[in-house]
């Protein structure tokens, strides 16, 4: 390991050597979309493009967040300028191995050219997984054997995905309500307690409280609304300049609440805080997205045995850093 360690710090500072104002800015723009970027590609998925396709996306990309970090822990491989201080001057935190940018834009993007369906834009998102990849290189966060690891666990995810996603969601609407709502109890709570074995990345307990609102809220809007789908091109920009503009308040007010030092009261707040955000995603939105006649046909019958996403795409096919 130590040789491929060695042999990727090498490969980085030949890259670097060719580093250019421009090229770093270029590079980082690219990267920001592996990170940032979840905060407004996702919702503009869930409120704009599929309803099915953008929950399940969410709830997938949460899981592959918390097996990202098992990983990162599990191996506690160091970053690039851990062992060469001359790479940089980017710099992240946490250990590397393996990219997280990498594993989840697969993942995104993937399911997104999925859902649009078209050659042209699966090459396009192809390449933008293909850049963000190379671009963790570039900026030396990342060894390259990361972000090989990063698309092929992404990729035993999407393929979970692919392949269960309908089964599960049809058995879950099957058991009812409240089954919906303990599984999404259950799974939250396997955040809380991965971090309670490994104590190395406290913000998994942020996601586990996502996760919680998220699949709450996906069980709710089910039970009794109509989900944000179609619609013509000025509902739908509106649906998401409403819903983001709503989500970055939230954000940013409630960060304010957080206390500095990390005991039991920020983990609580860490974790509602996210939790609220989750259902914002996923009911909250939609809620009021019906409630000012935003969603197409929300006065219309929900057939029970699709539930209220059965506008649009219907199969997963169609329908979080480092």
């Amino acid at each position: 390991m130590d040789d491929v360690l060695n042999s990727g710090v090498q490969l980085i500072l030949l890259v670097q050597q060719n580093r250019t104002a421009l090229l770093d800015e270029i590079f980082r723009a690219i990267t920001t979309l592996g990170g940032q970027g979840h905060i407004y590609i996702v919702p503009f998925v869930i409120w704009c493009l599929g309803y099915r396709t953008g929950s399940r996306m969410l709830l997938t990309l949460l899981l592959s967040a918390l097996v990202n970090f098992g990983m990162k822990d599990v191996f506690a491989q160091p970053r690039p300028f851990d062992l060469e201080p001359a790479i940089g001057p980017d710099r992240e935190m946490g250990f590397g191995a393996p990219s997280g940018h990498a594993q989840h834009t697969l993942i995104e993007w993937s399911l997104i050219a999925a859902w649009v369906g078209r050659r042209w834009f699966t090459v396009l998102a192809v390449l933008l997984i293909v850049l963000i990849g190379l671009s963790r290189v570039y900026l030396g966060v990342h060894f390259p054997t990361d972000v090989l690891a990063g698309w092929v666990l992404g990729g035993a995810l999407l393929w979970l995905h692919l392949r269960h996603a309908d089964a599960i969601a049809a058995r879950l609407a099957a058991a009812g309500f409240g089954a919906q709502i303990a599984t999404a109890a259950a799974c939250s709570a396997l955040f809380v307690v991965f971090y309670l074995l490994l104590p190395r990345t406290p913000y998994v307990v942020a996601l586990g409280g996502l996760f919680l609102g998220a699949a709450a809220g996906i069980a709710l809007c089910r039970r009794w609304l109509r989900a944000p789908e179609g619609g013509a091109l000025w509902q739908r920009a509106l649906r998401y300049l409403l819903g983001i503009a709503v989500l970055l308040t939230w954000l940013a007010q409630s960060g304010k609440w957080v206390p500095e030092q990390r005991d039991l009261a920020w983990f609580v707040l860490v974790y509602l805080n996210n939790a609220v955000a989750g259902l914002w995603l996923t009911f909250g939105a939609p809620a009021l997205f019906q409630a000012v006649r935003l969603t197409p046909g929300a006065g219309s019958a929900v057939d029970p045995a699709v539930g209220p996403a059965s506008a649009g795409h219907s199969t997963t096919a169609k329908s979080m850093s480092d």
